[in-house]
């Protein structure tokens, strides 16, 4: 068997995921960063070559048997992310300038990384340098979008575009996306995120290719634009887990409704048993400073309350000078708030949404929780051949820590999103009670619980079987 040897109540159940740049890339950096408090490694497919990516995911793999626990791979894909192009120095733009932008700038047109063209309309909003400066588009001219500047403001090479008011109808999955996303199934990740979805349809080939590749690599969408927000049930539904994409969702909406938007998200991925992350400018200070701003330890805290899975770094761990610290920080502020009296509750269930076609699965799950909850057992113990039980089971985000037993290595792996689930791998066996005693005997050898604990077990009568969650029994240590 295979558990971090650490005692189970120093362990955090949110997540803490690490984006990987320059500031983290070596070995012994990931390192640091997975014993400080990792559980995800995020690789942004935007920037770095395939042979620098493929280096990191081999550096990760041996980190995580280092430290004896799971940490999963995430490859990021850029989607249909718009910069400008190459300016030189700063171009000044003045509230009611006439300017032009262009894939194949001439004269004083402003340079495109992407041909917005076939796309915008006449009166759509178009906002240069991640929203500090608002044009309106006036006319399309061939492949010339020419726009009204609303604003004065300054823009550079390379800053971000965005477009609130237009659909990209089939452009969220690019022909860089399609080649990252063959990579990064290749390369055996564990997780791929989907940035710029606008609707449910946009997953299509990125399912696609997880099943030419016989991947089981988990969807993660990212919900940073107004379209996505609209039909988010629906893309909620279609997915295996979700990320608040704050940055450009507080572009793309208007900011002071991102909070809301943050709220209906994670109560619509706990309402359909998937993970859900928040993201964006959590410890943004801490790429320069070596400590957090208020505001920003207040936002984690926030976050932790809310019983997010995870929570994410960014620049501060891919570039900043303290990315070390920055996971320290946020592993303290997590164990801080889990440890204060108030955030243990019980999460009920609302039977209501529920949809009838797993009503019998969820009810075993659910039941496990709320039993642990009333007999105030030490641990609840799940066998999970894909992961699922464990799932369901951590959205009723119980107090008792969940102990998920898997065979699989990469349920293992993509267990590391979930909030409040830990792992151990065992060898297949078909028989329940051989199952429960042999969990018993790794409980007592690893001082997990003491003796007179209780512990609930969920399981299927034939241990290892997809899908077979039947049986609940409680054990007394």
């Amino acid at each position: 068997m295979s558990f971090c040897n650490q005692n189970m109540s120093q362990f955090k159940k949110t997540k803490i995921i690490c984006t990987i740049g320059p500031a983290s890339w070596s070995k012994e950096n990931l390192l640091a960063l997975a014993k400080s408090g990792m559980n995800v490694a995020r690789l942004n497919m935007s920037h770095g070559s395939y042979e620098e990516k493929s280096t990191q995911i081999r550096y990760i793999r041996e980190v995580s048997k280092e430290v004896k626990k799971p940490v999963a791979v995430m490859a990021d894909l850029q989607g249909p992310k718009m910069r400008l192009g190459t300016i030189d120095g700063l171009r000044q733009i003045t509230q009611g300038e006439i300017i032009q932008l262009s894939i194949s700038p001439m004269r004083d047109e402003l340079p495109m990384q992407f041909d917005l063209s076939p796309f915008v309309k006449k009166g759509q909003r178009i906002y240069l340098n991640d929203g500090l400066v608002e044009v309106k588009v006036t006319e399309v001219k061939g492949k010339v979008v020419v726009a009204q500047a609303t604003n004065s403001g300054v823009v550079s090479s390379n800053k971000g575009v965005n477009i609130p008011d237009t659909h990209l109808k089939g452009a969220a999955f690019t022909e860089k996306d399609y080649n990252d996303c063959e990579f990064a199934l290749k390369e055996e990740v564990d997780l791929i995120a989907l940035s710029f979805i606008q609707t449910v349809d946009d997953l299509k080939m990125a399912k696609e290719l997880i099943k030419k590749y016989k991947s089981r690599a988990k969807i993660v969408v990212k919900v940073e634009k107004m379209e996505a927000v609209q039909n988010l049930e629906e893309i909620i539904a279609a997915t295996d887990a979700v990320m608040v994409a704050r940055g450009d969702l507080a572009i793309e909406t208007p900011a002071p409704e991102v909070p809301i938007v943050q709220q209906k998200i994670i109560k619509l991925a706990r309402q359909y048993h998937i993970p859900v992350i928040v993201a964006t400018q959590m410890l943004e200070s801490m790429t320069e400073n070596p400590r957090p701003t208020r505001a920003e330890t207040s936002d984690v805290a926030n976050a932790v309350l809310d019983q997010v899975d995870a929570v994410m770094l960014s620049a501060e761990s891919a570039s900043g000078k303290y990315p070390v610290e920055a996971v320290k920080t946020m592993d303290e502020i997590i164990h801080t708030v889990e440890e204060h009296s108030d955030y243990k509750r019980y999460i009920k269930i609302n039977w209501d949404a529920v949809p009838t076609g797993e009503l019998s699965f969820r009810a075993i799950t659910s039941s496990a929780a709320s039993l642990a909850f009333r007999i105030d057992a030490k641990i609840i113990v799940v066998a999970t051949a894909t992961g699922k039980s464990a799932r369901f089971l951590s959205s009723f985000r119980p107090d008792t820590l969940i102990l998920a037993v898997t065979h699989d290595e990469t349920t293992r792996n993509q267990l590391s999103l979930v909030w409040g689930v830990r792992t151990i791998i065992v060898k297949p066996t078909t028989r329940f009670i051989d199952f429960m005693e042999d969990i018993l005997d790794e409980i007592r050898s690893r001082n997990l619980a003491k003796k007179g604990d209780r512990i609930v077990f969920v399981a299927g009568s034939t241990v290892g079987i997809p899908g077979g969650t039947d049986t609940i029994k409680v054990a007394t240590l």
